[in-house]
């Protein structure tokens, strides 16, 4: 009798286990992509048409001078419904500047984008994802916020010997639930890819959001606010 009650309640715990298991893989992931570097025309206009194909909402990370010179793309992203976020002004490694160029990278950028745009971004998404103090306080000073994921996955897309479906591979794996994936606008097999991994993504129950939408459906998923000598 105590032989089989033992059996019965391992069997009930492999069951229950089991049980648990799937219903972890079945729960949602939110998870938000981003596309780095932009605004470039001949690049976001198709990917423009194919994010409004899927349904599925982005953020765009826009450097100053780009918009400068891509105004009239950079207005398209905001009127399709994406999330656009401060890249710096030219892209410039942060720990390079002085503190003069530093403030114009993230205040500049922002001024650029908000007379082009008519919008004022709320994350600042740091350039080759460089963050120290002076970048904080710079960006506190710009009443912005540093955008700092629960959890990251680069897709790698942003290295040129990186073949399309090692793309596809590296931006479907270990995703959770308040990841963002990183994108680069201008890689042209992203795009060709894209179709792919959002149909991946959607099998291991993904759901996806921008910046803001990850962060108001998972409270704290962006991390501390930026804040002037400090974070």
């Amino acid at each position: 009798m105590k032989t089989r009650l033992i059996t019965t309640m391992m069997l009930l715990g492999t069951v229950l286990a089991t049980l648990g298991d799937a219903a972890e893989s079945a729960a949602t992931k939110r998870v938000a992509l981003v596309f780095d570097d932009g605004p470039r025309p001949a690049d976001a206009e198709p990917l423009l048409t194919l994010l409004a194909k899927e349904k599925v909402h982005v953020t765009f990370s826009l450097v100053g001078d780009r918009v400068d010179e891509s105004a009239a793309t950079a207005k398209a992203i905001a009127a399709a419904g994406h999330e656009i976020a401060n890249h710096s002004q030219t892209h410039s490694h942060p720990r390079d500047l002085d503190d003069v160029a530093l403030e114009r990278e993230v205040a500049g950028a922002q001024e650029k984008i908000r007379a082009a745009v008519a919008v004022v971004p709320r994350w600042y998404w740091p350039p080759f994802l460089e963050e120290d103090e002076r970048l904080r306080a710079a960006v506190a000073r710009a009443r912005l916020k540093i955008y700092t994921p629960r959890h990251l996955v680069i897709s790698m897309d942003y290295d040129r010997t990186v073949p399309a479906a090692e793309i596809l591979r590296r931006a479907t794996t270990d995703v959770r639930d308040g990841t963002v994936i990183l994108f680069h606008e201008w890689r042209k097999e992203t795009r060709e890819q894209l179709p792919a991994i959002l149909a991946a993504l959607r099998r291991q129950q993904c759901e996806f959001h921008t910046f803001s939408g990850l962060d108001a459906a998972l409270p704290g998923a962006a991390g501390t606010p930026a804040a002037a000598g400090g974070k």
